[in-house]
C-alpha cells in the first residue's frame, strides 16, 4: 500500500507527498508550487513547510512588482 498524505497551505491544496522507503516526494498540484514538483522531504511537514516558504516568497514578489517605481532625485 502506498502512503500519500494532502499538503496544503492556509486551506489551499497544492499538492500530495507520497512516501517511499527513505523519504516523502512532493507532487504539485497547485503551479504556484511547481518549483517543488519531485522534491524528497524529510516528512509531510517539512514539504508543507517548504511550500509555505515558497508561496509566501511569490507573494511578497509579487507585492513588489505592483509597487510604483521610485526613482533616485
Amino acid at each position: 500500500m502506498i502512503a500519500s498524505r494532502p499538503v496544503d497551505v492556509g486551506g489551499r491544496f497544492v499538492g500530495v507527498v507520497v512516501a517511499s522507503h527513505d523519504a516523502w516526494f512532493f507532487k504539485a498540484i497547485d503551479p504556484i508550487v511547481d518549483d517543488l514538483d519531485g522534491g524528497r522531504f524529510a516528512s509531510p511537514a517539512e514539504a508543507g513547510r517548504v511550500a509555505r516558504l515558497v508561496i509566501e516568497r511569490q507573494q511578497r514578489a509579487r507585492l513588489v512588482r505592483a509597487l510604483p517605481a521610485r526613482h533616485a532625485a
